[in-house]
This record gives C-alpha cells, sequence and structure tokens, in this order.
C-alpha cells in the first residue's frame, strides 16, 4: 500500500508539472540523453491530452451530449484568425509557434488540438464548417492557427499566412519519418480506446496520411511521394496566396522576416536567438514512450488487481479467528 501511495503521489506531481509548450528555446544545445527524456516527459503529457486530461467540463460535456458548445471568452478577450501557419510537420512550427506567442498571438497547435476535442470533432463530422471553425477559434480567444488549410487562407484577404519550409526535401522527409509514427500508434490499445483518440482519429489521419501524400494515403511511408508531395505543396501554396500575405520562412533566417511581415515594431522585435525546439532527439524519446505505452498497458488493469489480492490476503491474515473446540 505505501508503495502504491508514492506511485500515486509522484504521478500526481507529474501532472501538476505539465507544461503545453517546450521550457527550454533553445533544445538544439541539449544533450542526445537530455533531449530524450525531455522527448519521453512530452509523451507522458501526449497520453495525459489523449486521453481527454486538458479538456474542459464544458468541452466534456458537449462531447458526452453531442452538443457543440461555443464556449466563449470575455469579450474583452474575443478576437478573430489574423495568422495562419502553413507549414507540413517538421518544418520548424513548434519553434514558428513559440516565436509567435512570444509575440502575443494566442495560437491553435498539436498541444490545442486535444484541448478543442469539439470543433475539430464537428468538422470532420460537417456540423460545422470552415468559416464556423475559425469563427470559434476567434471567440475562444485564439488569434492564430496552425491547424488551417491554404484554401482558406486564399478566400480571407484580411488573414496572413507563413509557410515553413526546410533547407531541402530530404532534410524534411528524414525529419518526418520519425513524426508519421504517431499516426500507427493512436491506431493501436490502448490509444484508439479513448474518446478523444476516437473524436479526432480522421483529424490526424488526414494531417498525417492524406496532406502529406497529395491524397494518398498508402503512400505516407514512400520517401519518394513525401518529397515530391512537399515540393508540390509548396508551389501550390506560394500560387495560391499572394506575396503580400504570403511569408515563406526557414526559422534558420530568424526574427528579422517574421517581425517584417507581422509589421512589429523595430523595438518590440526579440533580440534574443529565433526559438529552436521540438527536435529530432525529443521527438524519437516521445515516440518511444507513447510506444512502450502499447506494449505495457494492460500493467494498469494488471496492478491494482494485483495490489487489491494482496491486501484482501494481509486483511484476513489479521482478522482475529476463534477456533471451535469440540
Amino acid at each position: 500500500m505505501k508503495c502504491l501511495h508514492m506511485v500515486s503521489i509522484f504521478v500526481l506531481f507529474l501532472i501538476r508539472l505539465t507544461a503545453a509548450r517546450p521550457d527550454v528555446l533553445y533544445e538544439q544545445n541539449l544533450a542526445y540523453a537530455n533531449a530524450f527524456c525531455k522527448g519521453a516527459y512530452v509523451g507522458f503529457e501526449t497520453l495525459l491530452s489523449l486521453m481527454g486530461y486538458y479538456e474542459s467540463d464544458e468541452i466534456k460535456e458537449g462531447m458526452t451530449s453531442g452538443e457543440l458548445i461555443i464556449n466563449e471568452v470575455d469579450e474583452d478577450d474575443r478576437t478573430q484568425i489574423q495568422v495562419v501557419g502553413l507549414g507540413l510537420g517538421r518544418t520548424g512550427t513548434t519553434s514558428l509557434v513559440m516565436a509567435l506567442e512570444m509575440l502575443g498571438y494566442s495560437v491553435v497547435h498539436d498541444d490545442e488540438q486535444t484541448e478543442l476535442t469539439d470543433i475539430f470533432y464537428a468538422v470532420t463530422e460537417e456540423t460545422i464548417d470552415s468559416d464556423e471553425f475559425h469563427e470559434i477559434l476567434g471567440l475562444r480567444g485564439y488569434n492564430a492557427s496552425f491547424k488551417t488549410e491554404y484554401e482558406w487562407v486564399q478566400s480571407h484577404e484580411e488573414v496572413k499566412a507563413i509557410l515553413t519550409v526546410r533547407d531541402t526535401p530530404e532534410k524534411y522527409v528524414n525529419s518526418w519519418s520519425i513524426a508519421v509514427g504517431f499516426v500507427d500508434i493512436v491506431e493501436q490499445i490502448p490509444f484508439r480506446w479513448m474518446p478523444s483518440v476516437r473524436a479526432l482519429r480522421q483529424s490526424i489521419f488526414n494531417e498525417f496520411k492524406v496532406e502529406t501524400t497529395d491524397g494518398n494515403p498508402d503512400d505516407y511511408l514512400n520517401p519518394e511521394a513525401l518529397k515530391r508531395t512537399y515540393l508540390e505543396y509548396i508551389e501550390e501554396v506560394q500560387a495560391a496566396i499572394p506575396s503580400e500575405r504570403l511569408l515563406t520562412f526557414n526559422v534558420k533566417q530568424g526574427w528579422a522576416p517574421i517581425c517584417e511581415f507581422l509589421e512589429v515594431q523595430q523595438s518590440d522585435c526579440p533580440t534574443i536567438p529565433f526559438p529552436h525546439v521540438h527536435t529530432r532527439a525529443k521527438l524519437e524519446g516521445e515516440m518511444f514512450f507513447l510506444r512502450m505505452i502499447t506494449f505495457i498497458w494492460p500493467l494498469a488493469i494488471i496492478l491494482p488487481f494485483y495490489c487489491l489480492m494482496k491486501c484482501g490476503k494481509l486483511v484476513i491474515e489479521k482478522l482475529p479467528f476463534k477456533t471451535k473446540c469440540d
């Protein structure tokens, strides 16, 4: 019992420490082992998010009842989408998210997807359209989105877009090959049993298997198909959105292009180096933790049952028994 109690305290302590964004701005400076361990901890955070830990009570209530609750923030905090990140995964999007937040934006990215399960599910079920989706994001206080298709930006002249790119298609594919395992992990037990995963299943499938293969999900592990789609996607976005509303950006370029594009005063543009987060080593740690869960999840059932049996045995042994004498 004492051991179980200590484990419970440790788990609660980890939960209290969870944070949505990386706590180190320049993770490329971390040793591999350090980054890997941080990634494993991110895997723990991801597990919690997929279990619905970060969903508000209102969203859980709406998902249970089937009714979409707008759940608006205070009137002064309501806004509309002003900036959209259009880069494919593993092109520096998380680093850009942190940069935008440093400039004062409230951003929807991977971490927020599991907090806003209801509206992503509503889009999948075609309960709301793309305009309504973005309107609700604004009503909930978000003014930047990394979960938006370029076609929506194309038809909204008030919105600016940032297209993140890698140095070469090969570097993109090499990095994406680590992240893409996530889509297979969430299809396994126990993840596929989780309500949040079921609600986001189509969104995850589209992001990992459809968008990266130009609509050919069977090619989601094909390096040549991934490279081809990456290059074609960049060309499509650049052709669809006028240059005055689109910044093609490599995170190595730093703050200057971002501040100029978003019309940030030079005095307000950060002077510290541009964030560099979610490195390959960290991603490998995250994927390792999540894969481990698919193997050890039965222990979540076996251990409590074993502890209950042991406690029951101890209680029985300490109960006073009277023997009957003939």
